[in-house]
């Protein structure tokens, strides 16, 4: 119940409330620009991946980095990540691998998350057949301290990709 002894504390309150300081607001986020940088990062993850190169994929992970490949299983770290490219390179040679970033999603300003899809053909080392796959990925991506974006975490599932 309001009394009228109550008004000046009232008033005191809400001019004091007026007067605090704002609250800091965080600079807007450019979206294009990062969904530019993303995919900038993706095609570095396909030429490396063309190149057979693991050590070049692992590269771009982050140092505490984990994999969920469509197999269900972790990879923890950059060996791990290397040990299982190795894994495909040693068994198919590809002629086409491409990632496409469709969307991103800002959490912070130093990580996002990333949904994409990729699709990749080669051929099988042991009888020559035509090997393609095709999928879509989430990843998200931390800026370290050195400013470069990094896999944190990603996942991948193996699916014909719909428009």
């Amino acid at each position: 119940m309001f009394t009228p002894r109550l008004l000046p504390s009232t008033l005191l309150l809400l001019a004091l409330a007026a007067c605090a300081p704002a609250a800091p607001t965080a600079a807007p986020v450019d979206v294009a620009a990062l969904k530019d940088a993303i995919q900038a990062r993706e095609k570095g993850w396909s030429a490396a991946y063309l190149a057979a190169n693991a050590a070049g994929i692992a590269a771009l992970y982050a140092e505490d980095a984990a994999s969920i490949p469509a197999t269900g299983d972790w990879r923890r770290g950059r060996d791990a990540i290397a040990k299982d490219n190795q894994t495909q390179f040693d068994s198919t040679t590809f002629t086409a691998r491409e990632d496409i970033t469709e969307e991103v999603i800002p959490a912070g300003t130093d990580y996002v998350f990333e949904v994409g899809h990729y699709s990749s053909t080669g051929t099988a080392k042991s009888d020559g057949k035509p090997r393609t796959s095709a999928g879509r990925y989430v990843v998200l991506w931390r800026k370290d301290a050195d400013g470069v974006w990094r896999l944190l975490r990603d996942m991948g599932s193996d699916a014909p990709v719909k428009p």
